[in-house]
């Protein structure tokens, strides 16, 4: 029979004490503290280490979106208090003590329970039980995934001026000469012109003009749907929508339209806001991703696929829609071995990352 040492139980019961759901991220901070006496004391140097604890915090968060920040930032006392809730270990990367300036400057690696963060911050799955017992807020959402199928690209238009001014100078000379038995006279007449030119003109250039391919993207509507249920929004699909509105949604229009255009024209939009609220609907989401040339990355080695994501979300229960949120464009990569799966996974990766964000602006407005 095998006897377990202390050091051996010790670890797994550090293990059992960490959530088995928590995800965790590690961060670098750094503080640096002035001290008294002839050396360091231990308080000090504890107090340092904190201090770098609390800076690997807000570089994490920083890392995150604006909404994230200006959360953080209200209640940045409150998690500065309790700091060993969200920090489950560090480790000293480097530290210097100048004895001369009598400061000790430190600098960690954090290990962020992002799990519990982001749930205290009213972010995370947490807020769902919120909304679960204020009532949900009901939400649809449409995003189009959009590539370049042609660009037209027109020639400068070059307009040129020239004006030219001249003058012209005479003088005349008269003469008379005397001779034995002649007399005679003569005039002579010099004519001297100038000119002078003046140029000028314009050049105007158009806009190229873009069509585009829009596609079905599953991986955008999944990774959304999740984003925005996990954050407590009863989430209906766009398509029953549609059948709920009366004929005022419809998404071949608004396919259509984003295949020209980076905007909606205004008879659509207003139909659109109109059929969501007659659905039922209190918010209404909607934007494009769009994909780029496949490239290198220089990195990894992997193909290479940017998307560029734009989107905004609605309050329609009133008699006018109102904008909540508004993001981007900001772009977003994705790799694999091929350009099908770099696309892939950077469609998922800006339709999640867009939606976290406009789930924080909405929570940062008292939303949720």
């Amino acid at each position: 029979m095998k006897h377990w040492g202390y050091g051996a139980i010790a670890g797994i019961f550090a293990l059992l004490a960490v959530p088995v759901n928590a995800q965790t991220v590690s961060e670098k901070g750094m503080a640096t503290v002035p001290y008294t006496g002839w050396s360091l004391s231990a308080p000090q140097r504890q107090d340092a280490l904190k201090k770098a604890e609390v800076n690997a915090l807000e570089r994490y968060i920083a890392d995150t979106n604006a909404a994230r920040s200006r959360i953080f930032e209200s209640k940045q006392d409150q998690f500065t208090a309790h700091i060993d809730d969200y920090i489950l270990g560090s480790t000293v990367l480097s530290e210097n003590q100048d004895k001369q300036a009598k400061t000790y400057s430190v600098v960690i690696r954090a290990d962020i329970n992002s799990t519990r963060l982001m749930n205290d911050l009213g972010t995370g799955a947490s807020s769902a039980t919120d909304v679960a017992s204020a009532g949900h807020n009901t939400m649809t959402f449409l995003f189009v995934a959009r590539s370049q199928s042609s660009v037209q690209s027109f020639d400068d238009k070059v307009y040129k001026r020239t004006d030219a001014d001249s003058s012209m100078t005479s003088s005349t000379n008269e003469g008379e000469s005397v001779q034995a038995h002649n007399i005679g006279t003569s005039d002579s007449t010099q004519q001297h012109s100038s000119q002078a030119t003046t140029s000028g003109g314009s050049v105007t250039r158009k806009a190229d003009k873009v069509d585009w391919s829009v596609t079905n993207a599953s991986e955008v509507d999944t990774a959304m749907t999740g984003i925005f249920s996990d954050a407590g929004y009863d989430v209906v699909e766009a398509d029953q929508v549609e059948g709920a509105s009366g004929g005022m949604v419809n998404i071949a229009n608004i396919r259509d339209a984003y295949s020209h255009g980076n905007d909606l024209p205004s008879n659509i939009m207003y139909s659109t806001t109109q059929g969501v609220q007659r659905a039922g609907i209190g918010y209404f989401a909607f934007g494009t991703l769009d994909v780029g040339m496949a490239d290198k990355d220089p990195v990894s080695g992997n193909v290479r696929v940017f998307v560029t994501v734009t989107g905004k979300v609605l309050n329609v229960q009133g008699r006018f829609a109102r904008t909540l949120v508004s993001i981007g464009p900001v772009q977003y990569a994705g790799l694999g071995p091929d350009a099908t799966v770099a696309r892939t996974n950077a469609l998922k990766e800006a339709a999640s990352q867009a939606a976290h964000q406009m789930v924080d602006e909405l929570s940062n407005k008292g939303i949720r």
